[in-house]
């Protein structure tokens, strides 16, 4: 034979086998193609698990800082109403020893 022809023939035959997948190798890239479609899937779910958390959080913070607020509001309320009612008590106290030394001043006058 001519060389030409074999080298022809030897490389149409190369070039047939390099062209064709084994099914092993066929097997293995399907194989790799679901593992990484898994896990895309997964990281899918764990990004939608992250953003409804923050989500939760979110509405958990701002339902936290309400109920401060309104602690808050309910503790000045209560700080208010307990000095009204001792500088009420005061005030009475005040009034009282008033009238006392009124009463004395009176007193001292009436000695004469």
């Amino acid at each position: 034979m001519k060389p030409t022809t074999i080298y022809t023939t030897l490389s149409v035959a190369l070039l047939g086998l390099a062209a064709c997948d084994s099914k092993v190798e066929s097997s293995r890239k399907d194989a790799i193609e679901s593992k990484a479609d898994a896990l895309e899937n997964k990281a899918d779910t764990i990004r939608k698990d992250a953003k409804t958390d923050a989500a939760n959080l979110t509405k958990q913070a701002a339902m936290d800082a309400d109920a401060a607020n309104d602690a808050a509001k309910a503790r000045a309320e209560a700080e208010k109403k307990a000095a009204e009612e001792t500088a009420e008590s005061v005030r009475k106290s005040g009034d009282q020893a008033a009238k006392d030394l009124e009463k004395k001043a009176k007193e001292t006058r009436e000695q004469k």
